[in-house]
């Protein structure tokens, strides 16, 4: 087992790091709406705010003991090409977390509500850190039941208008800056506070979109999922 230099650990991200490297969040283009538009967006957004759907949404997922499901992510680059990966996520309350990354983009990232492993089998490394250092007033410590939206986050008209794809759209922007992170879109189906997709946006406009598929709620997982062993062939990277 050899000790390496830490390097920032963060969600897995299409091709990470064998994939284009995007960004500590992403890359995507930005694109300029008509006036119009942009100001039908925003009355759609204030609405929103108004509606109450950030507290709707954060009290429907701390009521979650657990939830398993399917999720399908993009990253969007500068040059506006579409990175794909897609896999399963499982999450048991309170603060334990699986994500795994379906072939070829082989990756898992495993926390027990105190220590993160991120394992690339391909390159056969786990980076490992303390789950304190990463998730404090991000999206990551909401979905792991950790943060709050409403103290975490500021609820404001949409600037960036959201895909066509049937979800009701809050945009929110952190109370404190968080590295590369610019704002987050989260989505639930009209009527629904079900968290359904989660969007974050860095400071140069590029995006990763994170849709939720096929969620069960309360059910009953088994502990193991939420532990990482680590092999003495595999290279550490220590956070």
């Amino acid at each position: 087992m050899t000790a390496l230099k830490p390097r920032q650990l963060e969600l897995p991200h299409a091709e990470n790091p064998r994939w284009p490297a995007m960004f500590p969040w992403l890359k995507a283009a930005l694109f300029c709406l008509p006036i119009l538009i942009l100001a039908d967006i925003a009355s759609a957004a204030s609405d929103t705010c108004k509606s109450g759907l950030t507290g709707r949404i954060q009290a429907d997922y701390r009521a979650m003991k657990s939830f398993k499901g399917r999720f399908d992510q993009v990253d969007r680059s500068s040059d506006g090409q579409p990175v794909k990966a897609k896999g399963e996520i499982y999450y048991l309350k309170p603060g334990k977390m699986r994500w795994v990354y379906a072939p070829p983009n082989d990756q898992v990232l495993v926390t027990d509500g105190k220590t993160v492993w991120l394992h690339d089998p391909i390159l056969d490394n786990v980076t490992v850190q303390a789950l304190g250092n990463l998730t404090r007033g991000t999206p990551l410590a909401f979905l792991l039941g950790a943060g709050n939206l409403n103290s975490d986050f500021i609820c404001r008209a949409q600037t960036k208008k959201p895909p066509a794809d049937g979800l009701e759209y809050v945009e929110l922007v952190p109370r404190k800056a968080i590295p590369a992170l610019k704002f987050i879109q989260l989505g639930a189906k009209p009527g629904s506070a079900r968290i359904a997709a989660i969007r974050m946006i860095d400071t140069q406009g590029n995006v990763r979109s994170i849709r939720f598929t096929g969620l069960v709620v309360n059910v009953a997982l088994d502990p193991s999922l939420f532990t990482f062993k680590i092999t003495p062939e595999m290279e550490v990277i220590v956070k």
